[in-house]
């Protein structure tokens, strides 16, 4: 899985490596130190930021769950509207359950490393796509021995598409995208479509 991943990272480094490489090329400046700058300029110029912040609570008669995430993202414009770059995500879970005799609870991480490319078109209508790694913790349906929670570890691919929509005014904008995950597990309760929410700087 991880050897996977590599060779996806690898590739977008190398596309970003080639990118560059084009723009240094085209650079008309004669001094070695204004060439430098002048580089530098326009690969910053060509960087956007973007993320989302998760916030949820969930209060139930025998649990609750309180989730505080973050996933920052930073896209690099390799020719006109079309971008890729890295996506990371970490989200802190806190769960409480009743369990009868006492109140147990857990300390819950989800952390998940990708790369996505976009291309947007009709000026705020955008195609994205993504693959990430995913490393999650969950409530296990088994107490342990000493009658407590404990929790399980899941590993999982995703490989996201869909389509979404960002306006804003100035440099500054929000979004909203909805992707499907083609490689979503048939047996598991989650839905395979994904909403999200973010902003995005320079995009």
């Amino acid at each position: 899985m991880y050897k996977r991943f590599l060779s996806i990272l690898i590739l977008f480094l190398g596309v970003s490596f080639f990118a560059s490489s084009i723009n240094a090329q085209n650079l008309k400046v004669n001094k070695g130190k204004k060439a430098t700058a002048k580089q530098k300029t326009v690969f910053k110029d060509r960087l956007w930021y973007g993320g989302s912040l998760i916030l949820n609570f969930d209060n139930e008669q025998y649990y609750s769950v309180f989730i505080l995430g973050a996933t920052p993202m930073v896209g690099y414009k390799v020719f006109g509207e079309f971008s890729v770059g890295p996506r990371l995500g970490l989200t802190f879970t806190n769960y409480r359950e009743n369990l009868g005799s006492k109140v147990d609870k857990l300390a819950l991480f989800e952390t998940s490393e990708g790369i996505f490319a976009r291309y947007k078109f009709l000026k705020v209508v955008f195609a994205h796509a993504e693959f990430n790694l995913t490393q999650s913790q969950k409530p296990s349906n088994q107490l342990s021995p000493t009658g407590g929670l404990q929790k399980i570890s899941i590993n999982s691919q995703n490989a996201y598409a869909g389509l979404g929509y960002n306006s804003g005014m100035g440099d500054f904008g929000s979004e909203i995208y909805v992707l499907y995950n083609f490689l979503a597990d048939d047996n598991i309760v989650a839905q395979k479509f994904e909403i999200r929410f973010g902003l995005t700087y320079k995009f």
